[in-house]
């Protein structure tokens, strides 16, 4: 029977031969997957021998690996901002410059945490990532996670109870922030921001994924402007300029994950959305522009 170290070896070079993407990294995933073993265990235990069960189990994630199914699917997890989520094809597979918008989400809440408890949206919640891992830092915080369908509440709502804080996310179904039952302080959103001509031309991975996780429409930017649009208000019918109540206070912060090409376009919904607010862009893992940051007021701040 062979050792770990020549199965690692010969699966880094056939998936190098499928050109797959980080192949020596995936190579070492899919072993210890198999072997049901921890990263530390692959490496201290080279020598140990694969069984032939175990050889046929590596081979048919291999052989969907090669097809390009995502190994998260195939795998059925994917780690992000240090937990482990449940992820199926009904969700979009959480991407390590999403962690950027946790990162930005605690710093500015944490902030604020002493002078107010924080209500927080997640729209477009999908797998949870963002409003778990926001409740497991804010414990204080109430938490309001939205999706549109049922199939991707379900994947939601088993990672909230898999990491114990069912108490503090409130799962709600429902259109961008129309489910809401109260304005709020903070609203994160990893919304569909590619466009649709964009989408075919995207690696092969990609293209299992759910479209309307992805499909921002013509500029990548229909989502984001209806956000907007809800959390500021719609206008006053006797068109004098006013608007309703949106879902975001007066004083709140909105973050939003795009693409650093749609910058100017989303700074000039803002302005005009939002007069006097401040907005600012964050860079995400890779140094790109990533967060787009509007910011009404000074409730975060020290």
């Amino acid at each position: 029977m062979p050792s770990l170290r020549q199965v690692v070896r010969g699966t880094h070079g056939i998936l190098e031969g499928f050109q797959i993407p980080d192949s020596r990294l995936e190579a070492e995933v899919m072993v210890m997957n198999t072997m049901r073993m921890p990263r530390q265990d692959l490496f201290a235990n080279q020598e140990t021998e694969v069984s032939p069960q175990q050889e046929q189990e590596l081979a048919e994630i291999i052989e969907r690996r090669r097809k390009r199914e995502p190994l998260a699917y195939i795998l059925g997890y994917k780690e992000f901002y240090g937990i482990t989520l449940l992820v199926n094809s009904n969700v979009l597979i959480p991407r390590p410059e999403t962690e950027s918008m946790v990162e930005h989400a605690l710093f500015m809440a944490l902030m604020g945490m002493e002078t107010a408890e924080l209500v927080i949206a997640d729209v477009g919640t999908g797998t949870g990532a963002i409003a778990i891992n926001l409740a497991i830092h804010l414990p204080a915080a109430q938490i309001y996670a939205m999706d549109l369908t049922d199939e991707v509440l379900d994947v939601a709502s088993y990672n909230v109870r898999a990491h114990n804080v069912a108490d503090r996310i409130m799962l709600l179904k429902g259109d961008l922030l129309e489910p809401l039952p109260q304005p709020v302080d903070l609203i994160v959103a990893n919304l569909p921001y590619v466009p649709s001509q964009r989408i075919p031309t995207l690696q092969p991975e990609i293209q299992w994924e759910p479209r309307q996780a992805l499909d921002g429409g013509e500029e990548g930017l229909d989502q984001i402007r209806r956000l907007l649009e809800q959390a500021a208000g719609s206008p006053l019918e006797d068109g004098d300029g006013g608007r309703l109540p949106g879902r975001l206070k007066d004083i709140g912060i909105i973050l939003l994950e795009l693409d650093p090409e749609q910058v100017p376009a989303v700074k000039e919904m803002a302005d005009r959305l939002f007069p006097g607010a401040e907005t600012s862009v964050e860079p995400d893992i890779s140094q790109r522009d990533r967060i787009f940051v509007i910011n009404r007021g000074q409730m975060l701040s020290p």
